[in-house]
């Protein structure tokens, strides 16, 4: 139709589909429109590419630099002060914090700044309170959000990354004790930085962790005479954090789908290869618990997720009670795992309201029992806000669904028996690999072709749309 006609009967509805200079100016639209979409999305890609890689070098930094700190200190003398070790994880928060700083939210900024205000306020009537939980706190969502910036096939690169470098330090330890003391001389480093009270006797002999030996009537869990009594640490330099490496480890593994089975075999036999080397009783347990869990449907539940950290705490107050000694302060009996539970029941069933609402310092030194920790320093109603935070934080995948699954039974068994899931060491890798899972995956460009999908989803109705405002106005 010419374009005086359309000009003469304005009121005459005009159906341009029906002629053929329509199909030929919408098919070079199209193309356009697709063009400008791909460039878009590869723009998109390579911007994500360009900051996805600071995540998971943060992430192995924060797993090493203790095992560098203890190297100077062994190899050239140098005195590596707790407060050394500060500014190094103060550093490495920083540098996750800038890299994540267009990320946070307004609401997670008020969040952070009604939380700093609360301890803050907590710690002028409660002296003993410890604001090293908001450093804790910190890891947990600095890291996740690293994660949101990557991808489940980075994550998997990285675990694979940290396992090879765990197994071939742990072998190294294993095989040549004497040698890896030389370089690594675990107890004076732990003595250095407070950890080790100077006056705590050697009894072993031995330059390795205080926990780095059973010894006495206590004997290995797992092929005690063909390792003997030595507990593995590897570049963890003590074997709990070996123990929660393996369990994390596990948590991914059944979580995930990001290798082949070949591959994914290959990395359980390594995670209960760790488990071995550093005869951790506590990820036996964990790997039983997840694969109950993980094997039930209720593992897709959020208030199951919300409610089991809960029922750990109210089991170690049953337990508490039941065996409780009036009139004695809690303290451990028997230095293992059993003995380790009791304590922290006790101590829980020893405290008044002050001490479950933050407002007077534990009886009892709270490092041994991780829910006496959070507790005592987040007060109980901050500790359940936290919680359900993450338990009802909606899970973007399958993967995210069970990982946050596997991470409450983590945090519900991890917590029973010390507060060793806080340290930067495991808990970076935890909460990155938490968060790959629920990062939003980017269109995928096929030889560099945007899917025809793609193009009639994102495309089309905004070419349309253009396309009849222009016809309007023509």
């Amino acid at each position: 139709m010419p374009r005086t006609g359309l000009r003469r009967d304005r009121n005459k509805k005009f159906n341009i589909r029906d002629h053929l200079c329509y199909d030929i100016y919408w098919t070079l639209i199209h193309r356009l429109g697709t063009s400008v979409v791909i460039m878009m999305q590869t723009r998109s890609i390579a911007g994500l590419s360009a900051t996805s890689t600071v995540g998971p070098r943060l992430v192995l930094v924060a797993l090493l630099f203790n095992m560098v700190l203890c190297l100077i200190t062994t190899r050239a003398g140098i005195h590596i002060s707790s407060a050394t070790v500060i500014v190094v994880e103060l550093c490495i928060l920083s540098a996750g914090l800038f890299t994540i700083r267009h990320r946070i939210s307004p609401r997670a900024a008020q969040i952070t700044g009604v939380m700093c205000v609360f301890l803050v306020g907590i710690k002028l009537i409660n002296p003993g309170l410890d604001l090293k939980i908001i450093h804790d706190v910190g890891i947990m969502y600095i890291f996740y959000e690293l994660g949101m910036m990557s991808s489940v096939e980075q994550g998997n690169r990285l675990v694979w990354w940290a396992m090879s470098i765990v197994i071939i330090m742990g072998l190294f330890e294993l095989i040549l004790p004497n040698v890896f003391a030389t370089f690594f001389d675990e107890w004076t480093y732990y003595v250095d930085k407070g950890v080790i009270a100077a006056s705590t006797t050697n009894y072993g002999n031995t330059s390795f962790f205080i926990s780095g030996q059973r010894g006495g009537e206590e004997s290995r869990t797992f092929l005690p005479s063909l390792l003997g009594p030595h507990r593995v640490a590897s570049v963890f330099l003590e074997p709990v954090s070996m123990g929660n490496f393996s369990v994390i480890t596990f948590a991914w593994c059944i979580s995930t789908k990001a290798d082949r089975p070949v591959m994914k075999a290959l990395l359980f036999a390594l995670a209960a290869a760790c488990m071995v080397l550093g005869d951790s009783r506590f990820a036996l347990g964990g790997w039983v618990i997840m694969i109950v869990i993980r094997i039930l449907p209720i593992y897709r539940s959020s208030f199951f997720v919300f409610c089991l950290p809960i029922l750990a705490t109210l089991g170690l107050l049953l337990a508490g009670s039941i065996h409780e000694l009036p009139g004695v302060l809690p303290s451990i009996m028997d230095d293992d795992f059993s003995g380790r539970l009791l304590f922290s029941g006790r101590l829980l069933n020893y405290w008044t309201p002050s001490q479950w609402l933050a407002l007077a310092p534990s009886q009892v030194y709270t490092s041994d029992t991780g829910y006496a920790y959070a507790i005592n320093n987040l007060s109980l109603p901050l500790a359940l806000g936290l919680l359900m935070m993450f338990a009802f934080h909606k899970a973007t995948s399958p993967e995210a669904m069970s990982m946050k699954a596997m991470i409450s039974v983590y945090m519900a068994t991890s917590l029973c028996i010390g507060a060793n899931m806080f340290t930067i060491k495991t808990a970076a890798l935890l909460w990155f690999l938490y968060g790959t899972t629920n990062a939003v995956r980017s269109l995928e460009i096929p030889g560099g072709r945007l899917p025809v999908e793609t193009t009639r989803k994102v495309a089309r109705p905004v070419l349309a749309a253009g396309l009849r405002s222009n016809v309007r106005e023509w």
